[in-house]
C-alpha cells in the first residue's frame, strides 16, 4: 500500500508540474503579444505626432521665408 501511494503522489506531482509549466508558457506568450501591441500603439502615436510636428514646422518656415514676414519686422521695428 505504501508504494501504491508513493507512486500516486510521484503522478500527481506530475501531472501538476506539467500543467503549470504549460499555464505559464502560455502566460509568457499572452504576455509577450501584450506587450508588443502596446509598443505598436506607442509607435504610431509617435509617428502621428511627428507627422504633426512636421506639419507646424513647414508652416512656420514659410511665414519666416515669406517676404512680407521681413517687411512686418522691419516696420514693427521702427
Amino acid at each position: 500500500m505504501e508504494k501504491e501511494l508513493i507512486i500516486m503522489v510521484i503522478m500527481i506531482i506530475s501531472i501538476a508540474s506539467v500543467t503549470f509549466t504549460e499555464g505559464f508558457k502560455q502566460y509568457l506568450k499572452l504576455k509577450k503579444v501584450t506587450k508588443a501591441d502596446i509598443d505598436q500603439d506607442e509607435i504610431e502615436l509617435l509617428r502621428k505626432q511627428n507627422r504633426h510636428l512636421e506639419e507646424r514646422v513647414n508652416t512656420l518656415e514659410k511665414i519666416v521665408t515669406d517676404n512680407s514676414y521681413d517687411l512686418k519686422r522691419e516696420i514693427n521695428a521702427l
